[in-house]
């Protein structure tokens, strides 16, 4: 029987722990809706979903370089960061803690929103 949790991800780039743990080899499947709003340079205001804001790849201060800005991120412990955007569909190769954060430069705090993300994880 798989577990199914909803939990709400904040818009920044700290990352956040989703309080489940991950198995080697275990199936997570996510599913992200909401808006948030990454804070933009200079002073515009930019909404988004979970896939970030398209044709916008992040340089090298955000948390994942190349994946779009605002972005739904997660890593497992201390795996690779990894783009879970609206949908993701994992055999994970790590096991420990999953984290989620906002693809966003560390040291910005305006930003606003949340966005909800239903998290399966799958028996052995």
């Amino acid at each position: 029987m798989a577990l199914t949790i909803t939990k709400i991800v904040r818009p920044n780039a700290t990352w956040q722990e989703m309080y489940l743990q991950v198995k080697k080899d275990q199936r997570i499947v996510v599913s992200a809706e909401g808006l948030w709003s990454p804070e933009m340079r200079p002073a515009t205001i930019v909404w988004c979903g979970p896939d970030g804001i398209e044709g916008r790849p992040a340089t090298e201060e955000y948390l994942s370089p190349g994946t779009n800005v605002g972005a739904l991120l997660l890593r497992i412990d201390d795996s690779p960061i990894m783009s879970a955007g609206n949908y993701f569909d994992y055999y994970s190769t790590y096991s420990g803690p999953l984290w989620m954060a906002m693809n966003e430069v560390p040291e910005r705090h305006n930003q606003a929103g949340s966005v909800h993300a239903q998290i399966i994880l799958f028996d052995l």
